[in-house]
């Protein structure tokens, strides 16, 4: 983490100085912060480059509970009095939900100083959320049996591809990114969502399957079980590095996304200690490094290998591709999209 000095001129000045400043040099120990968890690589990655420093500098630990974030989310809401997280892991379609409960605290560089290396733009809610990692849907295909080019999520329609196109349901976000960018690709949007619908009904016969679970999408990839199909950017490169002839594409829809995002919980016991997690999150090694394993796009102004830059679509200029999405419209829809979805795909 780069250190920064604060030198106080006064007992006001120094009471208005940002905690993080105030609590520089000051131990932690017997603090431990509770935060939900992605699991797998995710967590390990989080636990070097965040919680090892910590504890070593500061006495803090940190505890990961890995699950689904929607869950970690719902029990926030739930409990705002006793929050069981100081901390919340989550992506963009649960923020305009946090928001709306109040049970998450705004965030700004005043606090944390390092939020001034976050990206223009990068942030989707103001104040709210510090983003870590950005998740694109791409358009994949196994080019041992997709012989003519895929540019486009429409060409998943081709007859060639009977039975043979894999696809997330809408409870996994990047399916509702899928049909988002098929809505807007094809004169609808957000707010006219049924060409995105009948698009999907001209893919639709040669769907092999559709999945909530990113992990079940990408072993029907593995298994050649599926040749085509929408998959986040950070998967496809995770199958390319393992050996599979797949071909990743930013499809001429354009790039849909979504961030991971840290959050400070409101009625915390330890806010200096969740200051201290988010200052230490945004120094630029947990960016740095889930950038250089996953693929996934940085969200702060981190320096990457030219050999890493080079595979990431969202990468420096290249992040301007990102579409923005109203996350609140989302929320507000989710729910119809997803039944008819259910009806429409059976």
């Amino acid at each position: 983490m780069r250190r920064r000095t604060f030198i106080s001129l006064s007992v006001a000045s120094a009471l208005a100085a940002p905690s993080i400043l105030r609590a520089q040099g000051k131990s932690l120990s017997g603090i431990t912060l509770q935060i939900n968890g992605y699991g797998g690589d995710y967590d390990r990655l989080m636990t070097k480059f965040i919680s090892e420093p910590l504890l070593e500098r500061t006495g803090l630990k940190v505890v990961f509970t890995p699950g689904a974030s929607q869950a970690a989310v719902a029990k926030v809401i739930a409990t705002p009095d006793n929050p069981p997280y100081d901390i919340i892991l989550c992506d963009s379609p649960s923020l305009p939900e946090l928001i709306a409960a109040g049970v998450i605290e705004p965030i700004s560089k005043d606090t944390v100083p390092s939020v001034s290396r976050l990206l223009p733009g990068m942030r989707e809610f103001a104040d709210y959320g510090v983003p870590i990692a950005v998740a694109s849907m791409v358009l994949a295909y196994n080019t041992d049996h997709v012989k003519e080019r895929l540019t486009s999520y429409v060409d998943l329609a081709r007859p060639a591809l009977k039975d043979r196109v894999g696809m997330f349901n809408l409870e996994n976000t990047g399916g509702l990114l899928f049909l988002i960018a098929l809505a807007e690709g094809n004169g609808g949007g957000m707010d006219s969502i049924d060409p995105g619908f009948a698009a999907l009904a001209k893919i639709a016969p040669n769907v092999a399957s559709t999945t909530p679970s990113t992990v079940n999408l990408q072993q029907l990839f593995q298994q050649e079980e599926v040749w085509a199909g929408g998959l986040w950017d950070g998967r496809v490169h995770a199958l390319r590095i393992a050996g599979m002839p797949l071909e990743l594409v930013a499809p001429t829809e354009g790039l849909y996304s979504v961030r991971s995002y840290f959050n400070p919980v409101k009625n915390s016991k330890h806010p200096e200690a969740v200051t201290a997690f988010i200052e230490q999150a945004m120094s630029g090694e947990l960016v740095r490094e889930i950038a250089k394993f996953f693929r996934f796009g940085p969200t702060t102004d981190v320096q990457l290998p030219e050999d890493v830059a080079n595979t990431i679509l969202t990468y420096g200029e290249r992040a301007k591709m990102i579409k923005p999405i109203d996350w609140k419209k989302v929320a507000e829809n989710r729910a119809s999209w997803f039944a008819r979805f259910n009806r429409e795909m059976r």
